[in-house]
């Protein structure tokens, strides 16, 4: 499963809709996603045997919504699916609300 499959995994359940970098949609409350970096780890043999992606999760919402507890739950599901405990950051845009998860994991070797 890779690194999107496993935010997927971890925001579907709450029902709003997501997209990888940039949402074009019309609703108030949304999900973007994105790597912030990739670097090797793990060398053997002068070669990287993983890769530590680290993650972002962005949480859009109306200003004024109470979201302490859907970030609660949003860092435990992230964490639930083999994040790192999550980092998170609250801003104000205007009228939205700007919430960024960040969040490391280790590549699966295939």
């Amino acid at each position: 499963m890779t690194e999107f499959e496993k935010i997927i995994a971890a925001i579907e359940p709450f029902g709003f809709p997501y997209a990888p970098d940039i949402y074009d949609g019309s609703e108030e409350r949304y999900f973007v996603y994105n790597y912030a970096d990739e670097r090797p780890v793990f060398y053997a043999d002068d070669a990287p045997e993983a890769v530590k992606a680290s993650m972002m999760v962005h949480l859009y919402l109306p200003a004024g919504e109470n979201f302490i507890a859907l970030k609660n739950q949003i860092r435990a599901a992230l964490f639930s699916k083999g994040f790192t405990y999550p980092e998170v950051t609250v801003l104000r845009e205007d009228d939205k609300r700007h919430i960024v998860f960040e969040c490391d994991i280790e590549e699966e070797e295939e």
